[in-house]
């Protein structure tokens, strides 16, 4: 589609955007569904947050856009409304701009995660899931595996602090499911999920071995660049049914779009 004036601008911030995939992503989205607009990537970084945030205020052709690292937890006080979602996170990483420049913010992660597990045929009712990350993303997919109806969630993070306090909220909230914390039998595990950075850098550690999972496990990577990580590439390699971090981006496109009032015409 041609940019013209009246094409409408939409962007992830984050310190880098190298990596990122969704202006290919949300680029493709936009011409499949004929919406008026682009998606680019805006390298701030967190001591220019809050003066780039005020500019985009006076946007008039920006209805909204995301958030990634570092920023998802600084932007949160930048904001002038947030929902619930970010409230129980922590984290945000989805704005809409309203009229005035009004900002109001979501989290799209999570209910993005299980849309992108469901779309892979992968159910998290009555399983036992084990998260690997207790960030800003993984806390957002804690709070929503467990709206999915888990057996069992086991949480682990190198900060046992954040761990702690994610799986005691996640259990008050959730008496009925059984929440842990640290390193589980991985022979009980069903759905194992790295929510860490480790497999953005060659030569990284894999955040799990998936050697030690049951043949019918799953192995789940957030980690979108590269799109096969060295953990996934492993896990395939001993057939275990594997959902790349894609897969998380494709189940927001559509949520991205509706928050900012981009109506798709198909």
């Amino acid at each position: 589609m041609a940019i013209t004036g009246k094409t409408l601008l939409t962007a992830t911030i984050g310190d880098p955007v190298d990596h990122l995939q969704a202006p290919e992503s949300m680029g493709a989205w936009f011409a499949e569904h004929e919406v008026d607009a682009v998606w680019l990537g805006f390298h701030v970084r967190p001591e220019g947050l809050a003066d780039f945030i005020g500019g985009l205020r006076a946007l008039e052709n920006l209805p909204g856009f995301t958030v990634t690292m570092p920023h998802k937890h600084a932007i949160i006080p930048l904001l002038d409304e947030v929902s619930e979602r970010v409230r129980r996170c922590g984290a945000c990483n989805l704005i809409r701009r309203e009229p005035g420049g009004r900002l109001v913010g979501d989290i799209a992660d999570g209910i993005g995660f299980v849309a992108g597990l469901k779309d892979s045929g992968v159910t998290v009712a009555g399983r036992h899931l084990w998260l690997v990350g207790a960030g800003g993303a993984g806390t957002a997919i804690a709070w929503a595996v467990a709206d999915e109806g888990p057996a069992a969630i086991t949480i682990v993070d190198v900060d046992p602090a954040r761990q702690d306090r994610l799986a005691g909220a996640v259990r008050e909230a959730y008496p009925a499911i059984s929440v842990a914390t640290g390193r589980p039998d991985l022979k009980t595990v069903d759905i194992a999920v790295n929510a860490t950075p480790s497999g953005l850098h060659p030569g990284d550690p894999l955040p799990y071995e998936p050697a030690e999972l049951r043949p019918d496990a799953v192995a789940v990577d957030i980690i979108m660049k590269p799109p096969v990580t060295a953990l996934l590439v492993k896990a395939r390699g001993l057939g275990l049914k594997t959902v790349p971090g894609q897969k998380m981006l494709d189940g927001q496109l559509r949520i991205y779009a509706e928050y900012m009032g981009l109506a798709p015409r198909g």
